[in-house]
């Protein structure tokens, strides 16, 4: 290929997008219709997976378009120039999608990425906890393993969204003393619609 070609591609999908965002926004529901790319909007992210713009790097046998990061780098630039909101399968995409693509098991990955893909489906990010900030390594929610998966303990706060989302990918203790910092340190996938975990819209959520 020659690098002609390559701008030539990706200067039409520049402009495919463009054109999208100037139909697609000013259609989306006035109450979703604030200035921030990452406010929340189901109708917009299930429009944006219709024209294939959401898991534009993944493989096709999960719904993905197998396209370069290149094109996914101009479909982000253009949503964060228009201040598209992009918020509901923002996370999903940039980054619960990926780890699950490397580290979920094929029946998770077979459930859950083409349905990320079609912008039906919505993660939270279930990392910082109370008096943690962004020391991770103070984490104290624990992960038991139980018969058919593991029974969580802890709180969560700034998860992003959670009580509008369906799943969230927690950093959790499954092993060793919460002494330990750097040890023991686990992510697993949760389902936010389980029986025991509390969400409150104030950000946190209670496992």
């Amino acid at each position: 290929w020659s690098s002609d070609v390559c701008s030539s591609d990706l200067e039409a999908l520049r402009a495919e997008v463009r054109q999208f965002l100037k139909e697609t926004i000013p259609a989306v529901k006035t109450e979703d219709r604030f200035p921030s790319w990452n406010t929340h909007s189901p109708e917009f992210s299930r429009k944006m997976g219709a024209r294939g713009f959401i898991g534009v790097t993944w493989p096709k046998q999960y719904g993905g378009h197998e396209r370069s990061f290149l094109d996914r780098f101009v479909i982000t630039e253009e949503l964060l120039g228009n201040s598209a909101p992009a918020g509901a399968h923002w996370v999903a995409d940039r980054q619960s999608g990926p780890v699950l693509l490397r580290f979920g098991s094929e029946e998770q990955r077979q459930a859950i990425l083409p349905r990320i893909v079609k912008g039906e489906c919505y993660f939270s990010i279930g990392m910082s906890e109370p008096d943690s900030g962004s020391d991770l390594a103070s984490v104290r929610t624990r992960a038991e393993p139980v018969p058919g998966g593991f029974r969580v303990n802890g709180t969560k706060v700034w998860t992003s969204g959670a009580h509008r989302n369906h799943y969230c990918i927690a950093l959790v203790r499954t092993s060793g003393q919460h002494g330990d910092r750097h040890k023991g340190l686990s992510q697993i996938l949760v389902d936010l619609k389980t029986p025991g975990l509390t969400i409150r819209q104030i950000g946190r959520a209670h496992v």
